[in-house]
C-alpha cells in the first residue's frame, strides 16, 4: 500500500503515452511500477464534441466533487462490497481558477486482458460468457451503475476467465429504478456488435450474448 503518495505517482502523462505501457483502447491509462507495486495511472480527459474546446479541463472548485475523487470513493466502496474492481491508491486534482485537471492511480488487475482483445483472438465458451453475465449482475445487485460498460472495460483473468470491471468514471450508486440496468446491458451489447462489425474475425454472435444473459439472470 502507498502510505504517503507523492508527485512521482502522477509523472506519466508526458513520458509514457507513446510506449508499450499504455493500455490499448483505454485513453491515458498507463501501467507502471512503484515500490514493487503494479499500478495504473489514468489522466481524465474529455471526450465527445466538447473535447477540442476543453481538453482535460473540468469545471468545479470543490475537490470532493471532482471526477477523480468521486471515482476513488466509488472504487473504495466496491472494494468493501467485495466486487472485482481495481483497488484505489491515490487521486490528484490540480485547480486552476474555476477549472481543474485530475488523475487517478489504482492497483493493476494483474494477469488479465480486456474482453475485446480476448475476442479478437479466440471464442469464449458458454461457461465463460455465463461468468461475465454473473459478474455484471453482482454489480447491479449492489446498485452500481457503470457509465461506460463496454468490451474494453471488462477484464478477464488469463487463467480462470473470471471477470472484473474497470474505469468507473461517472459511475454512481443508483438506488431507484431498474431501467438503468437494462441500459447498461444494451450499451455492452452495442459495443460487442461494433467490434464485431469492424472485425470479421471477432469471436462474437447471438449465442454468446444469450449465454451472457443466462449468467446475468442466473438461468440455464
Amino acid at each position: 500500500m502507498v502510505e504517503h503518495p507523492d508527485e512521482s505517482l502522477f509523472a506519466h502523462d508526458a513520458e509514457a503515452l507513446d510506449t508499450d505501457n499504455v493500455a490499448t483502447g483505454r485513453a491515458h491509462a498507463v501501467f507502471f511500477e512503484h515500490n514493487g507495486m503494479k499500478l495504473v495511472y489514468k489522466h481524465y480527459h474529455r471526450g465527445g464534441m466538447i473535447a477540442p474546446l476543453m481538453g482535460d479541463r473540468y469545471l468545479g472548485s470543490r475537490v470532493e466533487n471532482t471526477r477523480a475523487f468521486r471515482e476513488w470513493r466509488l472504487l473504495d466502496l466496491m472494494q468493501s462490497l467485495k466486487l472485482p474492481v481495481p483497488k484505489p491508491v491515490a487521486a490528484r486534482v490540480i485547480q486552476q481558477g474555476v477549472f481543474y485537471r485530475a488523475d487517478l492511480v489504482t492497483c493493476e488487475i494483474e494477469n488479465s486482458t480486456a474482453l475485446a482483445d480476448v475476442l479478437a483472438e479466440k471464442m469464449l465458451n458458454k461457461a465463460e460468457w455465463y461468468r461475465i453475465g454473473d459478474c455484471i449482475a453482482r454489480f447491479h445487485a449492489k446498485k452500481i451503475y457503470h457509465a461506460d460498460l463496454n468490451a474494453r472495460n471488462i477484464l478477464l483473468n488469463n487463467a480462470s476467465s473470471e471477470a472484473s470491471l474497470v474505469d468507473f468514471d461517472r459511475g454512481v450508486v443508483r438506488y431507484l429504478g431498474e431501467d438503468w440496468q437494462q441500459a447498461n446491458l444494451a450499451r455492452l451489447q452495442r459495443s460487442l456488435k461494433k467490434f464485431s462489425a469492424a472485425n470479421p474475425a471477432f469471436h462474437y454472435n447471438d449465442y454468446c450474448w444469450n449465454s451472457l444473459l443466462k449468467g446475468y439472470y442466473g438461468t440455464q
